[in-house]
């Protein structure tokens, strides 16, 4: 996955020097209902910078949506476990 922060870039550039034909993937994990209301997406900058990234390495950059996956297996479970009394597990 790409963020186009320092980590993912180093080691797109690092795979690719290795010899390898790299795929970039921004997984779109947020709940957008959720941010609707605050009159910002935060999520476009982070878009914007790992596209330009992804270009400047010619890697292609494909966004995944993994919203509905994170509701059910992360949010979901939090929500779960607080309501029970418990410390949910990261």
């Amino acid at each position: 996955p790409a963020t186009g922060g320092v980590d993912s870039s180093v080691a797109l550039e690092l795979v690719k020097r290795q010899g390898f034909t790299p795929r970039a993937f921004y997984l779109k994990i947020w709940l957008e209902d959720e941010l609707a209301h605050l009159g910002e997406c935060p999520w476009e900058e982070d878009w914007d910078y790992a596209s330009q990234v992804a270009k400047q390495s010619g890697t292609p950059l494909e966004g995944v949506s993994l919203q509905r996956e994170y509701w059910d297996q992360v949010v979901q479970y939090l929500i779960e476990e607080s309501r029970a009394g418990r410390t949910p597990n990261p």
